[in-house]
């Protein structure tokens, strides 16, 4: 049981830095994504459409910010209290339940 509640542990720690990764990769595209969009803002006159424009670079702002802090603060996370359930696939077939259990 031991064994397997430090492979859950481990496989959630992996999870979790590949969610982060996968954050983080998410804010680059993004951020250039915005980028290209405030270009193009700039380049428009004062019009009904700049002004829309620029609405939606605020809140992509906003929403990049939020992805940046979540990605920017990696460290090690404390995994749940595995219930039986989350143990069963690193048990190899034996039950989570104990030895009399099936």
């Amino acid at each position: 049981m031991q064994a397997a509640r430090s492979a859950h542990a481990h496989a959630y720690r992996v999870k979790h830095l590949e969610d982060q990764a996968e954050a983080r990769h998410r804010a680059m595209r993004l951020t250039e994504y915005v980028a290209a969009v405030r270009r193009h803002a700039a380049s428009l006159p004062p019009c009904q459409e700049k002004t829309e424009v620029e609405a939606w670079i605020a809140f992509a702002d906003m929403h990049l910010q939020h992805l940046t802090e979540a990605a920017s603060a990696p460290k090690i996370p404390i995994p749940p209290k595995p219930d039986p359930a989350d143990l069963k696939p690193f048990l190899h077939g034996w039950s989570p339940y104990g030895p009399r259990s099936y």
